[in-house]
């Protein structure tokens, strides 16, 4: 049997919205990726040392990780993944530094989809 091909045949994409969906990603993983490491300096001093200064940052860290949620599915809509794919991007941005390394990775997949669109 032959290999199959990864390139997955997508629908055509509208190139402004993708990158702006694409931009809004980026910004979304950064900004949680950062917030997990306030998260973890939160229950380490919680837990760790008794001390609550900053028990108010894990609503706010729940905030900014739903704008990824929201940023990874509009995204994902918008290019045509499969929803295993978008679950699996956020329940892999749950670990630490892993924000990082999906927001690279997904920007390297999508912008040569919005290069080709706007040619």
């Amino acid at each position: 049997m032959g290999r199959v091909s990864q390139l997955t045949p997508r629908p055509s994409i509208d190139p402004g919205k993708t990158a702006s969906a694409l931009s809004f990603f980026k910004i979304s993983a950064i900004i949680a990726g950062l917030a997990m490491f306030v998260l973890i300096a939160e229950m380490v001093l919680k837990y760790g040392f008794d001390n609550p200064v900053l028990t108010w940052w894990s609503p706010v860290h729940g905030v900014i990780f739903m704008g990824l949620v929201a940023a990874t599915f509009n995204l994902g809509f918008k290019v045509g993944w499969e929803l295993p794919k978008m679950i699996g991007i956020v329940l892999a941005s749950c670990i630490p530094f892993v924000a990082f390394i999906i927001e690279r990775r997904t920007a390297a997949e999508v912008e040569p989809l919005i290069t080709a669109a706007r040619q």
